[in-house]
């Protein structure tokens, strides 16, 4: 039986390493574990075209094996390469702590106007706290390390969580909640630099095995050549409508990655996948654009019976209904696009799925970790919907096991559907 939990990230809660980075749209690491435990040869080499915060890529290299991934977010980028890392020394640590720590305390007195701390954060954190935060990311900015830059600033980044009045990862800024124990940056910073520090002392190697690109899945990675890697383990972003780039967003604007809306739409949002009404403008989409496109030629059987979206009534499967959707949408407060939301979400998937084929190996497998979707109430069978799309890629036999129910806790939301989804496991084979 499949633990309920491996499409979550608590278990990663509790492991060192993985636990660097609070975020709750993830999965265990548990589901690697098991993956690589169970086949008859240990793998080569595993993509990851999703490598979000790099749970694949760090499992991968404490059992010692090679992988490689993609991760479209600077910010995840970095945080990933910092878990990654393993050769901290203590020496050189215990000197740049020093000089971090001295830093702060002779600018201490400095006017926070002269910091230019983002507004955002500074309805987060107590002007000491926030002006503690901005003091420690100056003086690591000034190591001139980017091994032990990149370490310090994911421990500042779990400062950021920390020591903010409001909880800031779930995966929303919660303003109606404040935290119990917030404030003490300096104090936080150092504690999780030494846990960090302790963690890693617990490692059976230091040897980096795993790389990671700044890099679009859904684009043809140059660096990484084809049939390359003998297994895929990743959790594509499900058709939710979860923006992946609001949700980063004080650690984008705090590290100066962002500054504003514009910003985290031109550098976040348009190299994501499409899996938010935010990450488009409905005034662009035209649906003979899209009956063009190499994702429709490619996949027929699913195209077959699309019209124009908003004139004719058309079905994916036997009871999906675009005209429902986009009709229901209109009804509803808010009136988000979902009817556009999904033909981008599969079309991006097509291309993800395609880079995938390019990558793996002959006889190779891959396992996503997917839900199912209902936007207003019209069930989306995400997960079958990008098994028949793998199958005009050439993937062949395949297989879906179901992990859980999910949605239920939302249920009793007004205006919630009552429509029942589950989290599955697709595993995709190339022949």
């Amino acid at each position: 039986m499949i633990d309920a939990n491996i499409g979550s990230a608590k278990d990663n809660m509790k492991s060192a390493i993985h636990n660097w980075y609070k975020f709750t749209a993830g999965f265990s690491y548990k589901f690697v574990d098991l993956i690589v435990d169970n086949m008859d040869t240990v793998p080569n080499c595993i993509y990851e075209p999703f490598a979000g915060c790099g749970t694949t890529l760090v499992a991968a290299q404490k059992k010692g094996i090679s992988s490689i991934g993609n991760e479209s977010q600077k910010l995840m980028c970095d945080v990933i390469n910092a878990k990654l890392n393993w050769d901290i020394n203590v020496d050189t640590y215990n000197k740049y702590m020093h000089q971090i720590l001295h830093y702060v305390k002779v600018h201490n007195n400095i006017d926070i106007l002269d910091l230019h701390c983002h507004e955002l954060l500074e309805g987060l954190y107590d002007k000491a706290t926030l002006k503690e935060l901005y003091l420690i990311r100056d003086a690591v900015r000034l190591l001139n390390d980017e091994k032990y830059e990149l370490f310090f600033n994911l421990a500042i980044s779990q400062t950021l969580h920390k020591s903010a009045i409001h909880p800031i990862a779930v995966p929303y800024i919660v303003r109606s909640k404040k935290q119990v124990n917030c404030g003490h940056a300096l104090d936080k910073f150092q504690s999780i630099t030494k846990q960090m520090l302790e963690d890693l002392s617990t490692v059976p190697h230091n040897n980096r095995l795993a790389k990671v690109y700044n890099a679009d899945s859904r684009k043809r990675n140059n660096y990484i050549s084809d049939s390359c890697c003998d297994l895929c383990i990743t959790s594509p972003p499900y058709l939710n409508n979860l923006d992946y780039g609001e949700v980063s967003k004080v650690h984008t604007h705090f590290f100066e990655l962002t500054t504003n809306w514009r910003d985290i739409t031109e550098k976040v949002r348009h190299n994501l996948v499409t899996g938010a009404t935010t990450h488009y403008k409905d005034a662009d989409f035209d649906i003979d654009t899209f009956c063009a496109s190499e994702f429709a030629v490619y996949n027929q059987s699913l195209m077959q019976d699309l019209k124009d979206l908003f004139d004719y009534i058309t079905r994916y499967f036997s009871h999906l209904t675009i005209y429902n959707i986009h009709k229901n949408s209109k009804e509803r407060k808010g009136k988000k696009s979902f009817h556009i939301l999904m033909m981008h979400y599969f079309e991006d998937m097509y291309y993800v799925l395609k880079e995938m084929y390019r990558v793996l190996a002959p006889n190779s497998k891959a396992y996503l970790i997917l839900g199912d979707s209902a936007p207003y109430g019209v069930y989306v069978p995400t997960t079958r919907i990008l098994d028949e799309i793998s199958q005009s890629l050439g993937f062949g036999d395949y297989e879906i096991y179901k992990i859980r129910e999910r949605g239920n806790k939302w249920k009793n939301l007004k205006n919630r559907h009552s429509i029942e989804l589950s989290e599955n496991i697709l595993i995709l084979r190339k022949p």
